[in-house]
């Protein structure tokens, strides 16, 4: 009886352990910041793929190239479809709002 606690016990506390690692395997979801193109560890093409992934939060994504103009903006609905993105290595991009960004 007290090897099957002893076991039990073990089992529930590497059950835990699986389920909080999970999370922790997601990297590209940033949320409100300002970030350089290299925090997003992506490769190096000019075109990227975004989406809102907050299921109850809105999220303004701004794009400001090397002059600090606004170069482009995307406002995201909670759960939204997949945006273009397009931004170069010298670019900054804020993210406004409570919203979680998913990058790819």
């Amino acid at each position: 009886m007290k090897k099957f606690f002893i076991s039990l016990l073990v089992l529930l506390f590497l059950s835990f352990n699986i389920i909080t690692l999970i999370p922790l395997a997601i990297g590209n979801i940033f949320k409100e910041g300002f970030y350089k193109p290299s925090d997003f560890n992506l490769s190096s093409k000019p075109i990227y793929n975004i989406q809102n992934v907050s299921s109850t939060d809105n999220v303004y994504v701004l794009v400001f190239d090397k002059t600090h103009s606004l170069y482009q903006s995307i406002r995201m609905e909670p759960n939204s479809p997949k945006y273009v993105l397009s931004f170069d290595p010298d670019f900054r991009i804020a993210i406004v709002g409570k919203g979680e960004v998913f990058f790819s």
